[in-house]
Parts: C-alpha cells; sequence; structure tokens
C-alpha cells in the first residue's frame, strides 16, 4: 500500500545539483519537506544546499535511510539512476524527468515492480501535501489545506481546478502528479486505493485524458469496490472524429466512440463525470454541500 508523506518523511534528492534539482529541493526545505540528502555526480562535492551529498543511492540510502527519492536527472540518465534507486529499494520514487524514451520507461516499470517499489513518473510533477509536504516541482503555495484528493495526468489542469476549489472554499488534503505521458509506471489505482484509506481525503478528483487507458482501468476498479467517498473524474481532450484508435484491443473506433464510452463507464461505475472544465470547482462544491 502506497503512504503518503508527511513533514517527517525523509526524501533523497537524485540530480540535486542540476539547475531543476537545486531549484525544487531549495524550494521544497522551504516549504518544511524533510530533504535528507542529495546524489551528484560532480567529484569531491560533500554538501550542497547544507545537505549531505553522495556519488550513489546505496551510500546515501545506508546513511540517510530515505522514504522517497525524487529524480531530477535528464533523460539520458534517467533510467540509470531510477534503477540505482529501485535497486535500493527506497519505497517510493518519482521520476519529474520528461522525454523519457519509451524503451527506458519500460524497463523502469518492469524493474519497479520486480523490486516492489512505487515508481511515479516519468513526468510527474511530485506529491504536495499542503501545509505540510512538497516532492517535486508543484508550486505549492497554490494548495488550500482541504479534504479534496486529487491524483492527476495534467499539470496544467491540475493547478486550474485547485483554483477552482480555492474560489468555492474548499481545500486539498493529497495531490499527486503520475504523469502526462503514454507509458506511466503507475496508474491511477494504486493511489486511489491509498486515498480511499487516508482518512484526511473526504472526496476524490481524478482528471484524466480522453485519449488514454488509465481510465478504463480505473473504472472497473471502482466498479468493484463498496466506495462511500465522492469520486469526481474530469476527462481533459477534444474528441477528433477523423482519428481512429483502439481501446484496450477492442475494435477500431472513433476518438469520440472511445470519449463516449468512458464518460459511459465511469459513470456506470459510480463516478461523477465532470463534461465542463471551467464550472469543476463549482459542482464539486454542489454535490459536498
Amino acid at each position: 500500500m502506497i503512504k503518503f508523506p508527511d513533514q517527517k518523511t525523509p526524501i533523497l534528492c537524485q540530480g540535486i545539483t542540476g539547475t531543476s534539482g537545486a531549484a525544487h529541493t531549495e524550494r521544497a526545505i522551504a516549504y518544511g519537506s524533510h530533504v535528507v540528502a542529495g546524489i551528484s555526480r560532480e567529484k569531491n562535492l560533500t554538501t550542497f544546499l547544507d545537505l549531505p551529498v553522495f556519488a550513489t543511492v546505496k551510500d546515501a540510502v545506508q546513511y540517510t535511510k530515505p522514504d522517497i527519492s525524487v529524480v531530477f536527472s535528464n533523460p539520458s540518465r534517467v533510467y540509470a539512476d531510477t534503477e540505482e534507486a529501485i535497486k535500493a529499494r527506497i519505497p517510493m520514487i518519482i521520476c519529474t524527468t520528461t522525454h523519457v524514451p519509451y524503451h527506458d520507461i519500460m524497463k523502469m516499470k518492469v524493474l519497479a515492480q520486480k523490486y516492489k517499489v512505487c515508481l511515479i513518473g516519468p513526468a510527474s510533477p511530485g506529491i504536495v501535501v499542503p501545509d505540510e509536504v512538497l516532492v517535486g516541482n508543484m508550486p505549492a503555495h497554490l494548495f488550500p489545506k482541504g479534504h479534496v484528493g486529487i491524483i492527476s495526468r495534467s499539470s496544467s489542469l491540475c493547478y486550474e481546478f485547485v483554483q477552482q476549489l480555492r474560489d468555492e472554499n474548499l481545500g486539498v488534503s493529497t495531490c499527486v502528479g503520475i504523469g502526462s505521458g503514454a507509458i506511466l509506471c503507475t496508474s491511477f489505482v494504486p493511489i486511489m486505493k491509498a486515498m480511499l484509506n487516508d482518512d484526511k481525503t473526504k472526496s476524490i478528483l481524478i482528471i484524466g485524458k480522453i485519449n488514454s487507458e488509465f481510465e478504463v482501468e480505473l473504472a472497473t476498479f471502482v466498479k468493484k469496490q463498496k466506495i462511500k467517498k465522492p469520486i469526481f473524474i474530469y476527462l481533459a481532450g477534444k474528441p477528433d472524429k477523423r482519428i481512429k484508435q483502439s481501446v484496450l484491443g477492442a475494435s477500431t473506433q472513433t476518438s469520440t466512440e472511445i470519449a463516449d464510452y468512458k464518460k459511459r463507464i465511469c459513470a456506470e461505475a459510480g463516478m461523477i463525470v465532470l463534461d465542463r472544465f471551467d464550472t469543476v470547482g463549482k459542482c464539486v462544491k454542489e454535490r459536498l454541500g
């Protein structure tokens, strides 16, 4: 079972001396995150941002025992760095890097499953628990504290909906960005299980996509559960009647047919399907009362 971080969760940053790694690690520390160490391959570097820096994940794990590693490596280094974290059996790894080659993602996914670690991403903006912890590169200051859990495939829509929730005097318990790519190492379902078991989360907002298969898997899971928490889902993207796609090996369909199918099975599973992006916050407020 995935465990969401808190202010006491030890966090390791891989790629801490890079431009992105340095900036986002500094922001995470300022937000209150318990960053315990960094990884850098620069020779003779032992400290950075007043944190101990190690050349290998194995050494960092031995001395600091992190529960989460966040990866800021460039695409050419991602597989090697992620492999190192997986084999060190860090329970949760968040890969923020974009443009990772598909064959590397597949190898990362298989390896994470073998070692039974949670690998989120790639292209994940990370996790925010408002007023407690930031892991990754989300603008945590935008997130008001509350009871709506968010699992998102789109960073920009996530921030838009957070603002809408704020306008309705609603807040967020935990927000997890699982990544926007066609191949991901973690789907909605493992994060959903964690949110269903999270006492702080009273309702859940899913931000999915029209043209992916993760939402079908989620609907199948939700339909089999006895869930009392309201689950809202918004499917981003505009169907194109000219394009034909295939979902889960089914016969070829237009994207409009796929979009309608997804909305229908989500509704049949008991989720509340939101059709307009500009009224998401209002709809959530009306349903929650």
